[in-house]
């Protein structure tokens, strides 16, 4: 046989090859997403941002095995262990989903606990180290263009950006991660088809459960069962609480959210802040749907002839309705429809309702049980809207003598970040500058949210933020124009765009008193709190953030640089909370809460140290032995400069554009997608026009460190003037601000890599270990310097990073030989 003829019998297939390539990208990025909304669901949202850190994580590792193995990995068996590591990755990704709810998370100072948390990173890591394995084959030993399997992995991985906010449309989150392991099984299934000659009998000889056709068919299988069962792949334990009604609910899936339907039941009525001269024996028919495991909101059943719903005039939130002028009403949020009906029930026949979610617009509209239930359509003068609401009453013209968002937050979040709350972009001053412009001159907005008698913490914030609006405007008395007043643990704010006349504060005072309710603050009153009485007479925005941060508690105004309205700890204010949690004095509350989410990202980044120690940099440490010096040094410093940039840029961008495409996941789906195929692109550019001299790497660096602070510095003007676009403008413009950024940054790996094989070749492994170590406890720090000083400063630093690249390569340019000539 001659030499070509060898070289066709080892070769595989090039086209199924590279359809193996995309489906196995396609179903990592599936999986990946799909996790994150999964964790908002089964854990509380400061958890969601782990799956991006557990991908970087597994597919390293899995890079790391293909290298202490390379010697086993030969091109005459390339397709069968391609195809046999994708087949292991599409089996192990519903099986780590089954392992995932089947492990108590929950945050307790306790070994066990330290060990749930480790089994659950574990237990997702798997399937990516097995996806890792696989993508690293293909790129390292097969014998196509590096170019070519890089760019239909990149495609591929785009598309699974993509691609799941419409699977999570139609398929609830556990079936999408069996169709994520289904889409595994076709991408080795192709590979399989690839095999070359000589590979054909080590196919033939498998055993059948070990043949992609077989895992393809039984995963399908699963993916409709489980879809269509109640039986199925179900989280046991939802937000440390196990579900035990699964039996008479149902359930909707999107890639928002998870709700649960539950049936109606007679009880007495549910409201926010019930007026203590309620009726106690009152009952009403009511159904609950509740949000992520967490977030709840009541369904009623709406009669236009029926007078028994009159119990909605005792719920503090609905108290600004009680001024006069009320004709034109919007809500944000619609929910269970209880907001509209109240405004019904206050004699506005002009409502408007704009909800982000479209599943309860469907139960209103559509669904054959709970449509006619609700009868939302039967209230005149109704009008629904599916949009995000901060952008809706940005491009709207229409004007509303009063805006009501009532405890609007999900505790839901997504791979946008850690604390990246999909509510964030509605609790911030630009949020508010939109609403108060679609007001009358005489609207107000109301808001409600928790009220803790011991600290002021989201009603303060609450009360900052309305006082900022008010600033923002121009107004030189903000504290006339705000009345608070507060049940025993919700507080509603009402915001006049006018200053509240006399008789308007004798109306809401009178009112509020008649309930039973208190006021908290108003024009002519003095608060009891000293922090209000300090917040209440600052005069300018400075003043009052100087005032409001002398709390314990961050009250400071949130922006859409840093949009943490529910995150109210600092993190330097961590080990005073904690002191007071062990003697007894922190129980319940937005502290407490934070702390535990603080405490529980401090166990993630000690969890995820261990495990990159462990599993990538001791390994890979021998390759690093026998390099000079010099070269190790300036390698890891490189390597380490572009994982922590990389990953600062993309959780900024990320939790930036969540705020202008209205919620995390469409952030996801768009930047995450065009970030990482534009990165992909740059990376096939600096194999066409390397970066080989020092001239190239100064343009390159202070390009891309330009570009980013360009971004930092005018993305919040962008936003301001194109908010009102809609979405799909909003996506293009999306678009066109992440591609260069990810195409400059694309050529930072392998610029890297050129320079250290110039000089030597043997320690290229512990490089890109140390890129992909740095990259997962990145994510950590991103969020962290984020929540603490701005995402603006996590942006800066990103362009930091890269700026810092250029004396780096230069100086590994001035160790190869290259260099030398060169200078």
């Amino acid at each position: 046989m001659t030499k070509i003829g060898r070289l066709v019998d080892v070769a595989p297939r090039r086209s199924s090859f590279l359809v193996g390539v995309f489906f196995t990208a396609f179903a990592i990025l599936v999986f990946q997403i799909t996790q994150t909304r999964i964790l908002s669901v089964v854990a509380w949202y400061y958890l969601a941002f782990f799956a991006i850190s557990v991908a970087m994580l597994g597919m390293t590792v899995g890079a790391v095995w293909v290298y202490l193995n390379r010697r086993e990995f030969t091109p005459e068996r390339l397709s069968v262990a391609v195809s046999d590591a994708a087949l292991m990755a599409a089996v192990a990704m519903p099986a780590s989903l089954v392992v995932q709810f089947c492990l108590i998370t929950k945050l307790l100072p306790t070994v066990a606990s330290a060990v749930a948390w480790s089994l659950l990173m574990a237990a997702m890591t798997v399937p990516y180290i097995f996806a890792g394995i696989a993508v690293t084959l293909a790129l390292t030993r097969s014998p196509f263009p590096v170019s070519q399997v890089y760019g239909v992995d990149l495609l591929g991985a785009a598309a699974g950006c993509a691609g799941t906010v419409a699977i999570l449309n139609f398929l609830d989150g556990p079936s999408a991660v069996v169709l994520a392991g289904l889409l595994a099984a076709i991408g080795a299934s192709f590979f399989a088809r690839s095999a070359s000659k000589n590979e054909a009998a080590a196919l033939a000889a498998r055993r059948f459960w070990r043949r992609p056709v077989f895992v393809s068919g039984a995963l399908l299988a699963l993916v409709l069962v489980n879809f269509a069962s109640p039986f199925g792949l179900k989280p046991l334990m939802v937000k440390d609480a196990f579900e035990s009604d699964w039996l008479t609910r149902m359930e909707r899936w999107n890639s928002f959210s998870r709700i649960v339907l539950h049936q109606p039941v007679k009880g007495s009525p549910h409201l926010w802040g019930p007026s203590p001269l309620l009726d106690k024996s009152l009952t009403t028919l009511q159904a609950q749907l509740t949000i992520d495991g967490a977030a709840g909101t009541m369904m009623l059943h709406f009669d236009p002839a029926d007078r028994s719903l009159e119990f909605l005039r005792y719920d503090l939130v609905n108290l600004a309705y009680n001024l006069p002028g009320i004709v034109r009403a919007a809500v944000i949020g619609v929910g269970g429809g209880r907001d509209l009906v109240s405004a019904y029930v206050y004699g506005v026949r002009d409502i408007t309702g704009v909800e982000l979610n479209r599943i309860f617009i469907d139960l209103h509209t559509k669904h054959p049980i709970y449509a006619p239930y609700s009868n939302l359509l039967a209230l005149p003068g109704l009008k629904l809207h599916v949009d995000d609401a901060r952008s809706w009453f940005a491009a709207t013209r229409e004007s509303f003598d009063l805006i009501q968002m009532s405890m609007i937050d999900t505790w839901a979040a997504t791979g946008a970040g850690a604390f990246a709350l999909s509510e964030n972009g509605l609790y911030t001053l630009e949020g508010w500058r939109a609403f108060m412009n679609r007001l009358t001159e005489n609207g107000v907005l109301t808001v409600s949210r928790w009220y803790n008698p011991g600290d002021v913490n989201e009603s303060g914030r609450m009360i900052v933020l309305a006082l900022a609006t008010m600033m923002d405007r121009g107004v030189a008395e903000p504290r006339n124009h705000v009345f608070v007043a507060r049940a025993d643990h919700i507080a509603t704010l009402v915001l006049s765009k006018a200053p509240l006349t006399p008789d308007k504060i004798k109306v809401l005072r009178e009112e509020t008193e008649r309930l039973g309710f208190k006021v908290l603050a108003a024009p002519d009153i003095v608060p009891n709190s000293e922090v209000l009485r300090r917040i209440l007479a600052a005069n300018d925005v400075a003043g009052l953030d100087q005032a409001a941060g002398s709390a314990f508690l961050d009250l400071t105004v949130p922006t859409d640089n840093r949009p943490f309205f529910f995150n109210q700890l600092r993190f330097s204010d961590v080990p005073r909370a904690l002191g007071r949690l062990l003697d007894g004095e922190l129980a319940e509350g937005v502290m407490y809460g934070n702390l535990l989410a603080s405490m529980t990202l401090a166990l993630i980044f000690a969890i995820a140290l261990v495990a990159v120690i462990c599993t990538i940099v001791l390994p890979l440490a021998e390759a690093a032995k026998s390099a000079p010096r010099g070269l190790i040094i300036a390698g890891t410093l490189y390597f380490m400069l572009i994982g922590l940039g990389f990953m600062f840029a993309e959780i900024s961008l990320l939790q930036l554009f969540s705020l202008f495409l209205g919620h995390p996941v469409y952030s996801l789906g768009v930047c995450l997608s065009s970030l990482i195929l534009a990165s992909g692109l740059g990376s096939l550019a600096a194999g066409a026009v390397p970066l080989a001299d020092g001239w190239r790497i100064m343009v390159w660096g202070g390009a891309l460190a330009s570009y980013l602070v360009i971004c930092q510095r005018g993305l919040p003007h962008l936003f301001e003037a194109t908010t009102a676009q809609a979405l799909p403008v909003r996506i293009l413009i999306s678009l066109v601000v992440v591609m260069p950024a990810g195409f400059l940054m694309g050529f930072a790996f392998p610029t890297g890599m050129l320079l250290v094989e110039n000089v030597d070749r043997e320690p290229t492994p512990w490089f890109w270990g140390i890129n992909g170590a740095t990259g997962v406890l990145a994510s950590v720090l991103a969020v962290v310097i984020g929540m603490s000083f701005g995402i603006n400063v996590t942006m800066f630093l990103a362009g930091l990073c890269y700026l810092a690249l250029i004396p780096t390569a230069s100086a590994l340019l001035a160790m190869s030989p290259f260099g030398s000539r060169s200078a």
